[in-house]
Formats: structure tokens, C-alpha cells, sequence
């Protein structure tokens, strides 16, 4: 077949465009393919708070000992979930526990969590909150527990002499503690004033009591740990496998597993509700949970509450719509209203004093040595006041009925 210049032309024409055409289509087909080779990062949830049902977590029952929360995988298989990546809890709308919180806070938190949400505290502030905790509970405050009980129950001590009203705590009933304690008067009077206008309860017995407690606050905690991380390590301590590091120091363990298993969860359970009084004070007063430092067990404050009792006996000394256990005027109220509400009234006998006393801290030593001590207390502000209408300075005061020697508790 014969072809024209002019075919030609056309054919030439008809092959360049084709090759374009080709090129053009090749370009677009790898650039589409290049943008789904590339890794996506899906930005973290910042939509209303959704929940998880009580007891699940992205369909599969929470560990009731602890351990890592699971999620999906590839295959049906199960494999850790860690904060912050693109596995996150299928959260149904049903409830409370925020996206954002559940990928903030360690896995090992999500079943207290739940609880509380259960409870009516959720929302960014409580997953804030939780968001705080170390990723993994601390043992100390169960094991330490545990193994309070355990030698009570297994490894009962020889009985010792019965406290007499003369035993002290060792090097508490002391003159010069007395000073401290009328200097932290004099520096707090207005508080101390007001809180025994109110509740009749002496500045001397609710001097002695803080200085019992916390030295005036200056020893506030017993732990490195604060009182949330304290409280809610318990709360979630519900398995003998999660205070391993403690049962070695339990001789015979072993033999008692049942006991262990069935005792853990009862003190978890404890723990709970003073992680949930604490929450709510927290929210409530606007506290920081930072700054919470506490006793072994997660008493707070200078006066050293269990969180459940803030509720109930917390006062605001101060007037600023708030309950901070911290300052000295709410202290000192919240004190006061305790021992007024278990009893306290002027003009009971000594012996109903201790009974009171004994209520905040079931020890005989402990309320003794309030007693001696706000006695030593008012008997040198009576000293001092006449020594300085003398113009000489005050003698050293005996504390009363200190004929024994005090002995530590």
C-alpha cells in the first residue's frame, strides 16, 4: 500500500499524541498509586466523649488482675494496646470514658476508669486526671497492706503490756513541742480562734492533734507516691500475682493463696471508693493532683483525712468556697468538725475526750498523747502569761501523769 506525504504526516502526527496520551496516563497512575503508599496518621479524637461498656474493651472481657488491656489485631490475635497509637477501644456511645482519655491514660487504667464513669465521673477532667498516673500500678500500698493483715492473721506477736494513760508516743510530750504548738497558734490565731468559737473544741487539743499528725505540717506524707497514685494502685490491685514483690516477705504464702485471693479484691474495693471521694474532691475544689501528697494508705492534709471523710466532714475555714486540707484555716475546721460530730462538747469529762479522740485513731497511745500533749500546751500559756506580767521568763513545764516513761507505739 502506497502512502501520501500527507499520510504520513497524519501518522506521525497520530503517534506523537498517542505517546503524550501514554505518558500522561502513566504519570497519573503513579502518582495515585504514591499517595496510598504513603504512611496515615489519623489525628486523635476531638469529638464529644464516648464510652465503653462496664467490663469490656473492644469487645473482650478486662483482665480482673490487671494486666495489659488487649485490643485486635491482624488475625484475630491479641496484642497490647499502648497509649497514643492508632489502636484504640472500639468506645460504643453509651457511655462516658472519652477517645482522647482512653489514648492519655496507660491500659492498666481503663478498668477504674470504667468504674467511675460508672459512677457519674467522667469527662476530660477525670481522664486528665487519670492521664496523670504512672503506666503501671505501684505495689507498695497493697503489698504493704497485705502483708499487715497477713501477720495479724498468720504471725500473731506475743501480746504485748496494755497502754496505760501515762504511755506516749516517744518524744512528743515535750516542752518544746509545746512551744512549737503555741507558736503555730499565735502564727494561725485567726483560725484557731474562729474554728473554737464554732465548735468548741480547745486550740490546744486541735494544735496537738496536728502536730500528732503531721508534725504542723511538716512531715505530710509517708510515701514518694501521692494519694491518687496511692489509692488508685489498690483500687486496681485485685490478684496475689500483682504484689509478687511483696509475698516472699509473707513466709508461707503458698499455703494461704485462697485467703490472699479472696481478701485482695475486698481491699480494692475499699480503695475504690476513697479513688472516687478523692476524684470528686479533686474536681470539686479544684485541686492539684500533683501536689497531693499522703500517708501510706492516702490519708491527705495537715490534719490527715481519708478522702471519703472530706465529704463528710470537711469545713471551709477560710471562707473561700473551697476545701483544701492543706491550709492550715480548713485544717483546723475539718478537725474540729469531726471531733464535734463524734461528740465533742465543752465541758465533757476527760475519759469522753479520749473516747472521741479515739474515733479519729483507734489507738490508745495516739489519743494519750493528744491529751498530754494540749495539757503541756495550755499550762505554758498560762506560764508564759504570768511569767511575762512577771517580767521573767517562763519555767519548763512536765507534761501531766508522766511518771512512766513514754514508749513508742
Amino acid at each position: 500500500m502506497t502512502i501520501t506525504l500527507a499520510g504520513k504526516a497524519s501518522l506521525a502526527t497520530f503517534r506523537t499524541v498517542s505517546l503524550i496520551c501514554c505518558l500522561v496516563c502513566g504519570m497519573l497512575v503513579a502518582a495515585c498509586g504514591g499517595a496510598h503508599t504513603q504512611p496515615v496518621s489519623e489525628p486523635e479524637s476531638a469529638g464529644p466523649a464516648h464510652g465503653v461498656v462496664p467490663g469490656k474493651v473492644a469487645g473482650h472481657d478486662l483482665p480482673a488482675t490487671g494486666e495489659a488491656v488487649t485490643g485486635r489485631s491482624g488475625g484475630g490475635d491479641l496484642s497490647p494496646v499502648r497509649p497514643g497509637l492508632q489502636a484504640q477501644p472500639e468506645l460504643p456511645d453509651n457511655e462516658n470514658v472519652s477517645e482522647a482519655g482512653t489514648s492519655a491514660m496507660a491500659p492498666v487504667w481503663l478498668p477504674l476508669a470504667m468504674r467511675l464513669a460508672a459512677d457519674g465521673l467522667s469527662g476530660p477532667r477525670v481522664d486528665a486526671l487519670l492521664g496523670t498516673l504512672a503506666s503501671t500500678p505501684s505495689q507498695s500500698p497493697m503489698g504493704r497492706k497485705m502483708l499487715e493483715l497477713y501477720k495479724s492473721r498468720f504471725m500473731p506477736r506475743p501480746p504485748s503490756a496494755k497502754p496505760t494513760s501515762t504511755t506516749y508516743y516517744k518524744g512528743v510530750v515535750t516542752e518544746q513541742n509545746a512551744r512549737l504548738c503555741r507558736a503555730f497558734i499565735a502564727e494561725h490565731k485567726q483560725a484557731f480562734s474562729q474554728a473554737q468559737a464554732r465548735y468548741g473544741v480547745p486550740s490546744s487539743v486541735a494544735v496537738s492533734l496536728l502536730f500528732v499528725e503531721t508534725r504542723l505540717g511538716k512531715v505530710l506524707a509517708d510515701v514518694p507516691e501521692n494519694a491518687l497514685y496511692t489509692l488508685a494502685s489498690m483500687a486496681v490491685s485485685r490478684d496475689p500475682s500483682q504484689i509478687d514483690q511483696w509475698l516472699p516477705r509473707m513466709p508461707g504464702y503458698e499455703e494461704h493463696m485462697d485467703w490472699l485471693q479472696e481478701t485482695m479484691p475486698k481491699r480494692a474495693d475499699w480503695a475504690y471508693k476513697e479513688v472516687r471521694a478523692l476524684v470528686r474532691h479533686i474536681l470539686q475544689d479544684d485541686l492539684d493532683p500533683q501536689y497531693l501528697p499522703s500517708s501510706i494508705y492516702g490519708a491527705v492534709g495537715l490534719c490527715q483525712f481519708m478522702p471519703s471523710n472530706i465529704a463528710a466532714y470537711g469545713a471551709d475555714g477560710d471562707d473561700d468556697g473551697k476545701v483544701d486540707l492543706f491550709h492550715v484555716p480548713d485544717a483546723v475546721a475539718s478537725l474540729s468538725n469531726y471531733l464535734v460530730r463524734h461528740g465533742w462538747k465543752p465541758g465533757i469529762s476527760r475519759a469522753q475526750q479520749h473516747k472521741v479522740l479515739m474515733t479519729y485513731n483507734r489507738s490508745t497511745v495516739y489519743a494519750n498523747t493528744i491529751l498530754a500533749l494540749a495539757d503541756l500546751v495550755q499550762k505554758s500559756e498560762a506560764a508564759a502569761g504570768k511569767a511575762a506580767a512577771r517580767g521573767r521568763p517562763e519555767k519548763a513545764l512536765l507534761p501531766a501523769k508522766a511518771a512512766r516513761p513514754a514508749l513508742p507505739v
